[in-house]
């Protein structure tokens, strides 16, 4: 085999891995506001990821996100965009955080395509910080999917799983007591408020 041919064959085997490679797919946990004081609100959101070299657009997501403080602070559960399709649920805030998330789209049926968008998010909540908070801590949030369906190409109106290999993400979010001086104004203006309600 000739120089020529040798190289020729390295390149073809090295498309060869490119091509059979995959990016795995996941969700990606965010958090608007990672530090809070009492009583300050942030946003949490899901986005999931798929790989678009090897199919179309996610067709079904079952999830959860734990909570290290359980129940807690959390509200306002919601889907948002095209995977809050027919069917589907922004889950139930319990004692381990929000369970029974189910998210997806219709695609391939009557001339309906689903979104391709990757990343897509697809679902919020607001957590609240206590009020009276006296020492720092965290709150740990996690997801763990149990079903991630893709449509494989444009036109299949059948979905595949892409658990295997499939990628859950853990966000954090830190709650941290007010300054001496913010507590003091707090406090002042909390007595304040509650001597106009008893006067009312």
């Amino acid at each position: 085999m000739d120089l020529r041919s040798t190289a020729a064959a390295m390149l073809l085997a090295v498309g060869g891995v490119a091509h059979g490679q995959t990016t795995p797919s996941g969700l990606t946990l965010l958090v608007d506001d990672a530090t809070l004081l009492p009583g300050q609100s942030t946003t949490i959101r899901l986005e999931a990821s798929f790989d678009a070299a090897r199919d179309y657009c996610i067709g079904a997501i079952v999830t959860w996100v734990d909570s290290s403080a359980g129940a807690q602070g959390l509200s306002d559960l919601r889907l948002v965009g095209a995977l809050a399709g027919p069917g589907t649920s922004a889950g139930a805030i319990t004692e381990r955080g929000v369970r029974g998330i189910l998210a997806g789209q219709l695609h391939g049926l009557g001339g309906i395509y689903g979104d391709p968008s990757n990343p897509i998010a697809f679902w919020e909540a607001t957590y609240t910080a206590p009020i009276d908070v006296a020492e720092a801590f965290e709150v740990v949030l996690e997801t763990r999917t149990s079903r991630f369906d893709v449509y494989p190409w444009r036109d299949s109106a059948r979905t595949e799983s892409r658990l295997d290999g499939f990628q859950d993400d853990v966000a954090t979010i830190s709650v941290v007591p007010a300054p001496a001086g913010a507590t003091v104004l707090l406090g002042a203006l909390l007595a304040g408020h509650r001597r106009r309600i008893e006067h009312a």
